[in-house]
């Protein structure tokens, strides 16, 4: 039975590492503002681990119209004793770290018996980091959807890491996930990225050649301009405090950033907002003016309250869900070119951008000291994503790609079928 729009409705599984609530990461955000919709117009069964304590959301999942295949599962969370151990234990294995910490071969079976049981017209893959779920199995038509170029991060971390022993580590975890990566090309009909930028670098550095790229969306409906909330002097930064990427980006910012703007500015304060802050992330709140929220049950409040958003990112990659977030609450931003890249955001315009820590306070401090400016930036931002961005027409832009494949695919007569790759171990069947 067709959708309102005329499109033919389609079975598809959706494999994903967790359940999207609470809606506590960009990718979950990311997933979670596409299949709000996708599950309206097609029956999506979505397979994924289920860890502890995540039970109580399973009804706001299946709220979504989703039919959920939960298998419990664990994963040590960054920077506990059991990462660390998995991490040591990772050296004697060909795979990147990332990728043998989400896998579990229960999950693998669960998806074998569904595509053994159930006639599905496409499966969709979220992210390179659960490919070895569905290698070797017999798939129908397939998409990886790539949030980032997952071996760019670890190189440009391997730039910036200090220490020989952890830049040694960076590098060899970098040189196995592009190996990887560039492998997991080849076991799909075609990728989706979150960026034009995203696409062009799977061509050039992995010769990908069936890639698409869709825009990034945010939820416009849940975020919303409350001028009045706005709190003078306080400067914001949100993003999940167990990315990497994020607790660099907040060292750096308290190191070299903000005593520059305390120094003109001491009544200002800064938050941290984002889940699990490890130790040394939480040692920030002792610096004068740093509090470090961790968890917080909805970050609507802390945005609304923010004179000025930073994202004072130095590695990254894919897309920046965050800064739509805080421009459709028309929150002027600062931003590093890494922090916006892949956004067709305009410096000057939509955010103000700086890369070295003199330019980043300087940047700060014109918001705070600046009202007009803040507003003029935040209007423009807000007007922007909400003219483009928001989720049901990039849920839509998704929705065509995968009707697309389906077409090519039953074209040319058969799905795309690889030769098995060593990221298998030897003692697993290729099929469960």
């Amino acid at each position: 039975m067709p959708d309102t729009s005329g499109q033919p409705r389609l079975k598809i599984l959706f494999l994903h590492k967790q359940i999207l609530f609470p809606r506590d990461t960009g990718g979950k955000i990311r997933v979670l503002n596409l299949l709000k919709h996708l599950a309206r117009w097609h029956d999506v069964t979505y397979v994924c681990n289920l860890r502890r304590g995540e039970e109580a959301f399973l009804p706001e999942m299946e709220a979504l119209g989703m039919k959920v295949e939960a298998v419990p599962g664990e994963v040590s969370p960054h920077g506990s004793a059991g990462f660390y151990l998995g991490a040591l234990a990772n050296l004697a294995s060909s795979r990147p770290y990332a990728v043998d910490r989400n896998y579990d071969p229960a999950l693998r079976r669960r998806i074998a018996d569904l595509l053994r049981r159930e006639a599905f017209d496409l499966v969709i893959c979220d992210t390179v980091q659960m490919v070895r779920h569905l290698a070797g199995l017999e798939l129908p038509p397939s998409i990886l959807f790539q949030h980032n170029v997952e071996a760019q991060i670890l190189e440009r971390h391997a730039e910036v890491t200090s220490g020989a022993l952890m830049r040694a580590y960076m590098r060899n975890q970098y040189r196995r996930m592009a190996a990887f990566e560039a492998a997991c090309g080849n076991h799909f009909d075609h990728v989706i990225a979150v960026s034009r930028q995203d696409a062009r670098i799977f061509a050039e550095r992995y010769g990908w050649r069936d890639v698409d790229a869709i825009d990034t969306a945010v939820d416009t409906e849940l975020f919303e301009p409350r001028p009045g909330d706005e709190v003078e002097g306080r400067v914001m930064f949100l993003g999940s405090m167990d990315w990497l990427p994020n607790q660099d980006g907040m060292r750096w910012f308290c190191e070299e950033v903000w005593p520059r703007v305390r120094e003109r500015r001491p009544d200002a304060t800064f938050q941290i907002v984002g889940r699990n802050p490890p130790p040394s992330v939480r040692a920030l709140a002792e610096r004068p003016g740093i509090e470090v929220t961790g968890s917080v049950p909805d970050v609507r409040p802390y945005l609304a309250a923010a004179s000025v958003v930073v994202v004072p990112l130095l590695v990254g990659g894919g897309t920046r869900l965050k800064i739509y977030e805080a421009m459709a609450m028309a929150r002027a931003t600062v931003s590093t070119t890494i922090g916006a890249e892949g956004l067709p955001v305009e410096p000057g315009t939509h955010y103000l951008q700086a890369d070295d820590p003199e330019a980043f306070a300087a940047d700060v401090l014109r918001l705070l000291d600046d009202a007009d400016l803040r507003r003029r930036i935040g209007d423009a931002a807000d007007a922007f994503v909400r003219a483009h961005y928001g989720s049901e027409p990039i849920a839509r832009q998704f929705e065509a790609i995968c009707l697309d494949v389906l077409a090519r695919v039953r074209e040319r007569g058969s799905v795309r079928r690889a030769t098995p790759h060593p990221f298998l171990s030897s003692s697993e069947p290729l099929k469960s």
